[in-house]
């Protein structure tokens, strides 16, 4: 009984099968009423005890006629919504697959600039290289917020610091992770980047403007290697999202900035 009803509920929760269900109650509904319409008659005569009249045959016919009308509209409205909503997820369909062309064919064509990227470098002071770098990045990426974080190392403890903000507000200027806490440090500890299209909760860096504010959608943490050491931590969060090959193309501008 236990599983007869958990099956029966599964199908209830299920809105495909929920309208099958509710289209053949529908239908079902249908058959039980013309019959009882047509025992109507007898029932009233044999079992209600009403006197048999010849105009009564015409009140009958008046109460078949209206019943069927209301019946045959309830079926042409079920059929036509069935056909709208097989319309509209071919509709759906065909939309999503336009929208992955147009995204496949975005990815295909983009591209970093990494000759204004070196021009941005070329009159940055040493000591500006990073800030200028990431600025540059930021831009090509138009990206909203960016973080550089420098890796440094005491004894047995690892630490990345923010050496470098790009459209960061001040409070949040002067960080640092250990290697392996937060996002920049799981980045660094793994050696890998990661991407997110949906942020974590508790993330709070709002992007700001004189017009208002408003958190970024997309996140991308990338570690920064020289040879097989990773020195550095590139931070991005951005409105849209970052297609792969963006997200290899910023790796590689950031490493430009450790080669040297």
């Amino acid at each position: 009984m236990k599983e007869f009803l958990q099956k029966w509920l599964g199908l209830i929760k299920d809105p495909q099968k929920r309208s099958l269900i509710l289209t053949a109650l529908f239908y079902t509904a249908i058959l039980i009423s013309a019959y009882v319409l047509f025992r109507l008659e007898d029932n009233l005569i044999y079992e209600g005890g009403m006197t048999e009249s010849p105009d009564s045959f015409w009140v009958f016919v008046k109460a078949f006629i209206v019943i069927f009308i209301a019946f045959g509209l309830g079926i042409t409205a079920i059929n036509y919504s069935q056909k709208i909503r097989k319309e509209v997820i071919v509709f759906k369909e065909v939309s999503s697959q336009q929208t992955s062309a147009a995204a496949d064919a975005e990815t295909a064509n983009f591209a970093l600039d990494k000759k204004t990227f070196a021009n941005d470098l070329k009159g940055a002071k040493k000591n500006e290289i990073k800030q200028v770098g990431l600025n540059s990045i930021c831009d090509l990426l138009k990206a909203g917020q960016g973080a550089w974080y420098d890796a440094s190392k005491s004894g047995d403890s690892k630490t990345l610091t923010m050496t470098a903000s790009f459209a960061l507000p001040v409070e949040n200027q002067a960080v640092s992770f250990q290697w392996g806490e937060g996002l920049v440090g799981q980045a660094a500890a793994s050696g890998k980047s990661i991407y997110l299209d949906e942020l974590p909760e508790g993330y709070n860096n709002a992007i700001l403007s004189g017009l208002g504010s408003a958190l970024p959608k997309f996140l991308f943490v990338a570690s920064v290697h020289k040879g097989d050491q990773v020195v550095a931590v590139l931070e991005i969060a951005t409105f849209t999202a970052l297609p792969e090959n963006a997200r290899t193309q910023a790796i590689e501008l950031a490493t430009m900035l450790v080669e040297g």
